[in-house]
């Protein structure tokens, strides 16, 4: 089947294209809940990748927080994550459509003990988790979602699967 071309000026938005993604981590109440580790955003499907949820200014995953990232493209209003120019769902494209589910991971990173040594720091109780696709119109294209509470770490697996809310059609 021969693909149709093209007919959008440069710049415009395909109107089946992902324009932002909200995601929102409530974590745990326990006391040992928040974690200074990274978390990222998977997106499955045929366009699927990863995001790093890392706000650019203040800390995130605190005991008891609501945490509320925004993705998209460098510099636009509303977007508060860590390097921007490189968690943009916009850049390359993805379609909405295509999104299959979405889950959360929690990376390792070494942290230095008191003793001065390098050691995993390794849990984060995720209470509550959901994600919103957004449309060019900012109309939301998808949603995906769970609650906990649910531990991450070493000791209980890295990956939360996030399954599709109402009002999601897949």
């Amino acid at each position: 089947m021969a693909r149709q071309p093209d007919s959008r000026r440069p710049g415009q938005a395909r109107p089946d294209a992902v324009a932002r993604i909200r995601v929102r981590v409530r974590v745990g109440d326990d006391r040992m809940a928040a974690s200074d580790d990274p978390l990222f955003l998977g997106l499955r499907g045929p366009a699927g990748r990863e995001f790093r949820l890392a706000f650019a200014r203040g800390r995130g995953l605190r005991r008891g927080a609501e945490d509320v990232y925004v993705l998209g493209p460098a510099g636009a209003e509303g977007v508060n994550v860590a390097h921007p120019e490189l968690n943009d769902p916009t850049c390359p494209a993805i379609d909405a459509a295509g999104i299959s589910g979405a889950y959360l991971r929690k990376g390792q990173e070494p942290i230095p003990n008191v003793r001065g040594l390098g050691e995993m720091d390794d849990r984060l109780q995720v209470a509550e988790a959901e994600v919103e696709i957004l449309g060019p119109g900012g109309g939301v294209a998808g949603r995906f979602g769970r609650r906990g509470p649910f531990w991450l770490g070493l000791l209980c697996g890295h990956v939360m699967e996030l399954g599709p809310l109402a009002g999601t059609v897949r």
